[in-house]
């Protein structure tokens, strides 16, 4: 499942791959935000808008995979499931309840942030706030409900598992983050999940869903004094606790050393190529979460000499680039789409090119010009996406914060050609990477060999 998919459905459902929707959202206006604080720390964020009759509440906890031990993969996702069962004590209470405001929930779990959300009528906007502010300040778990859970949780994942694209994307992440994969993986796995305890479940909620640990998202056709007002009647009780980081700061990500090869064979029509690095942290170098989007639009244009080369040129059918702005290290992708007879051709060609990134062979001021107006039309259009803005809006206040995110276009338009020349060497060429391919068992052995042969490690057959 993808990313802030619109529109919620009315069941909790959850985030197991966040990184390729995220530059779907550019930043709104500076100043069409509405900001506030209440006394015990949560954070309030208001952005109106009148076109139709609808809003969405949102409440984000700073918390995700990054908090999680190696025992605890997949516990934010499992959280995220029984607080909606936990309502009332009651499995559908929340649905109820929902349904009764003419709304459709829905719940995201990433790395950085979990979010709780309603869309329903503007008329009903303050009983949604009441709602959800019961939702996050009055749990009531149960053994029961959490195995039942647990076995809910495991049929989604083996869902996404027996998709080959989902799986292919699981196995290079592992590879990708290493010794930090627990701090990535939103899912989980069986025995992670098994092994989660009602206690678990208690120790998180009394750790990190805490008012000055969270925040409410307000989009929509709504009054931004009402939603203070609102806010500060429903949220104000909830008691201010110790910053949930000071004593548990998440740790550094676990250096990538060498690359990597996962192959995956399966009876499928096409080639999927993905390459994965490390890209940069938003806490410890901001000015290059700019240039890798830049980069990454540059390359995505139709007209790019990368597009010219790997498209036009008739070996790839598709060629896709994506950051991640994350704090905690986001990954930069390349993901591309051929034939099977190309596959090893295109994988060589592809490969050769982001050995010479940096060179940036044929990419002028003008190819930036051109993405930079895409993206500010982009800009203009996001107030009108309701439903997903909450969800953005929470996405980067987790990441980066909300000044970082009002003025993120802003910051990637005046990125420079040196700049992203100075990103390509220091984050792509000649460093440590993920190679992954999905295609057919024939094609699978044929890119073994040449893998061998040029020096790379194949990796071992799935």
């Amino acid at each position: 499942m993808k990313l802030f998919l619109p529109p919620p459905v009315t069941l909790a459902v959850s985030v197991v791959l966040a990184a390729a929707p995220i530059a779907a959202q550019a930043p709104v206006r500076e100043g069409a935000i509405h900001r506030a604080s209440l006394d015990n720390g949560l954070q309030v964020f208001v952005v109106e808008n009148h076109t139709v009759p609808l809003a969405t509440v949102l409440v984000a906890v700073h918390n995700g995979a990054m908090t999680q031990e190696p025992r605890d993969r997949g516990l934010a996702h499992l959280f995220e499931h029984m607080l909606f069962r936990s309502y009332k004590g009651e499995p559908t209470a929340f649905a109820q309840e929902a349904t009764y405001l003419d709304g459709q929930f829905n719940g995201t779990t990433s790395e950085e942030v979990v979010t709780y959300y309603l869309v329903l009528p503007a008329k009903n906007v303050l009983k949604g706030i009441a709602l959800l502010a019961q939702l996050v300040q009055k749990p009531r778990f149960n053994a029961h409900e959490l195995d039942e859970e647990q076995s809910v949780v495991l049929d989604e994942l083996q869902r996404d598992e027996s998709d080959p694209e989902q799986s292919l994307a699981r196995r290079s992440a592992q590879q990708l983050w290493g010794p930090s994969w627990s701090r990535k993986d939103v899912g989980g796995d069986s025995g992670s999940l098994k092994g989660i305890s009602l206690e678990r479940l208690q120790q998180t909620y009394a750790h990190y869903y805490v008012p000055n640990n969270a925040a409410l998202m307000v989009t929509g056709d709504v009054s931004s004094a009402d939603v203070l007002s609102a806010a500060r009647q429903e949220f104000g009780p909830w008691s201010r606790a110790p910053d949930p980081f000071g004593e548990r700061p998440v740790p550094p990500v676990a250096e990538l050393t060498a690359s990597a090869v996962t192959l995956m064979a399966q009876p499928v029509l096409h080639a999927l190529i993905t390459v994965q690095f490390r890209g940069p942290s938003i806490a410890q170098d901001t000015l290059a979460t700019y240039a890798a989007d830049a980069l990454c639009d540059v390359l995505n244009e139709r007209g790019s000499p990368f597009q010219r080369h790997l498209v036009d040129g008739a070996l790839f059918q598709s060629v896709h680039c994506t950051y991640a702005p994350l704090a905690h290290v986001g990954p930069f992708t390349i993901q591309a789409r051929t034939t099977p007879a190309k596959a090893s051709a295109a994988l060589t060609v592809l490969l050769s090119e982001l050995d010479q990134l940096h060179r940036l062979a044929g990419v002028s001021d003008e190819n930036l010009a051109i993405a930079g107006k895409r993206r500010r039309v982009q800009s203009a259009l996001t107030l009108e996406a309701n439903a997903t803005l909450a969800p953005s809006l929470a996405f980067w206040w987790a990441s980066g914060g909300i000044d970082y995110y009002e003025h993120y276009d802003e910051h990637v338009n005046e990125q420079r050609l040196e700049d992203l020349r100075r990103f390509a060497e220091t984050y792509i060429v000649g460093r440590p990477k993920v190679i992954a391919v999905l295609a057919p068992a024939g094609v699978i052995e044929r890119l073994r060999a040449a893998l061998g042969q040029a020096g790379r490690n194949p990796g071992s057959p799935p």
